[in-house]
């Protein structure tokens, strides 16, 4: 019992972890500093939908936040729930930065953000941080491998029953 509860914290800091990147690191960066919002070469109508994008995923961030630690009888509830929005808000970064060929994107402009190390780009490496620590969480933080399919943190179809 007390291996399964450690198990099951472990996973919860895994998906505290996870979420609080995309919920707290892009509101700091991209208002607080001139790399996004006000970054000078962007237009108004781009400034509106980056603060709409930080503020949407910040706000969802907050949400699994709270759905990771409440307390709850159904307690598996919350950061099952939590798992399936911070896989979304993640999961759509990759896709935007995957597709950028199709609509002429790119993940830094001119003074903007800078390349991290090796010419790979910073919002790249810190998203990926926290997709895989989402991952690591599904893999090995629940306590519920093996007992039907997984998404994100946790069971959402229950195994088989034989009869």
């Amino acid at each position: 019992m007390i291996e399964n509860q450690k198990s099951k914290t472990l996973g919860k800091w895994l998906l505290t972890a996870g979420t609080a990147i995309y919920t707290f690191i892009p509101p700091i960066v991209d208002i607080l500093t001139p790399t996004h919002i006000f970054h000078p070469d962007w237009v108004g109508h781009a400034r509106f939908h980056t603060m709409w994008a930080i503020i949407s995923a910040s706000t969802m961030g907050l949400l699994a936040l709270w759905l990771i630690w409440r307390h709850s009888n159904a307690s598996q509830e919350g950061p099952k729930i939590a798992g399936l929005i911070s896989t979304g808000i993640l999961s759509a970064f990759m896709i935007a930065a995957l597709t950028m060929p199709l609509y002429g994107g790119s993940l830094t402009d001119p003074g903007g953000m800078r390349e991290a190390a090796n010419g790979l780009d910073i919002n790249l490496i810190t998203f990926s941080v926290a997709l895989a620590l989402q991952w690591q969480d599904s893999c090995k933080g629940t306590g519920m491998r093996n007992r039907g399919r997984l998404y994100g943190s946790y069971r959402l179809v229950p195994p088989k029953r034989h009869t």
